[in-house]
């Protein structure tokens, strides 16, 4: 709409500057056109009446509109027989309340508690319709206030620190069969991968051979640019531990025993502005909107009188004694 009146004003400004036409013979005055009649306002058409009460069209689009989110309406209502089901729903829906409503339900105070609460999410949407869009328009960020933030935060913008490291995992649990290892075959096997490993034969194919891990053993056991905190505790201590390239001892961890050779640690470096642009945009337009939103709560406790549990009682003034009367 804003660049079809952007055009229609262009072409106005185009006209006004063109050079004027050569004076015609003047012509007769056309008669004056009869002002255009305004159109009639749309019938409320009235869909049933329920309890001797009306129903009409406009209460059931507002029912509409309450209950398809407005990105999804369009789609629903393009569906064959959708609108009319959504109708038919409306109207039980009509019926049930009133029918309540004849049985004295609206009368007991469990109800009362919960209109109350139903009442106050239609408050609450009624003054963020009103305010929401100030407030979203005050808690944007500009690019200056999005670099500050990067400056300010450098700790939250690193890569992460990884690893690559191979393992072999002789798992205490079920594999493949409805019997766990027990802790005895556990070590006996990892002891197995332990020897091939000393005799000269290579990480992978003892990996192939022994390790039950799924995830790694047809890759030689190998995990590549691991972030840490991925992994079970014992196994990251161990590959932080561990020279690289030498085959650490067992490590026994609550999948099984674990032979690990690490290849490479590489430490968390800073990012630069540029790649961590849009992530520090989203942290400090999360940031600004929780400032705005706590600013607007704060003035809104002020506004209305809040006070944390119960407010004390005032205690009565104390009255001043009568003062006795001097004895003759």
């Amino acid at each position: 709409m804003l660049r079809s009146l952007t055009l229609a004003l262009a072409s106005l400004a185009l006209v006004a500057q063109a050079p004027a036409p050569k004076a015609e013979p003047a012509a007769k005055p056309a008669p004056k056109a009869e002002p255009a009649a305004k159109p009639a306002p749309k019938e409320d058409k009235v869909l049933a009446t329920i309890g001797g009460t009306p129903v009409k069209e406009s209460d059931f689009e507002l029912f509409l509109n309450l209950s398809v989110p407005e990105q999804q309406r369009a789609q629903v209502m393009m569906m064959p027989g959708a609108r009319e089901n959504y109708q038919k729903r409306f109207l039980e829906f009509k019926v049930l309340a009133v029918k309540g409503e004849k049985e004295g339900l609206a009368k007991t105070q469990d109800f009362a508690r919960k209109l109350d609460l139903m009442r106050m999410q239609v408050l609450i949407q009624a003054l963020f319709d009103r305010d929401g869009g100030k407030l979203r328009d005050d808690a944007k960020v500009s690019d200056e206030e999005v670099k500050a933030y990067f400056e300010k935060h450098p700790d939250k913008f690193r890569s992460p620190e990884t690893f690559s490291a191979r393992h072999i995992l002789v798992s205490t649990r079920a594999n493949g069969t409805d019997k766990p290892r027990t802790e005895e075959e556990a070590q006996a096997r990892i002891k197995e991968a332990q020897a091939a490993l000393k005799a000269g034969k290579p990480f992978d194919e003892v990996a192939k051979t022994f390790s039950d891990d799924p995830g790694s053993k047809d890759k030689g056991g190998l995990y590549e640019d691991i972030a840490f905190g991925r992994f079970v505790p014992e196994f990251e201590k161990a590959v932080r531990d561990q020279k690289p390239g030498v085959v650490g001892e067992p490590v026994k961890t609550m999948h099984g025993y674990h032979l690990i050779q690490v290849e490479k640690v590489n430490p968390s470096v800073p990012q630069t502005f540029e790649a961590a642009k849009e992530t520090a945009r989203q942290q400090a337009a999360a940031e600004k909107n929780e400032t705005i939103m706590n600013a607007y709560m704060e003035a809104a406790r002020k506004e209305v009188g809040y006070h944390e549990g119960a407010v004390p009682a005032a205690r009565p003034a104390k009255v001043a004694p009568k003062a006795r009367k001097a004895s003759k």
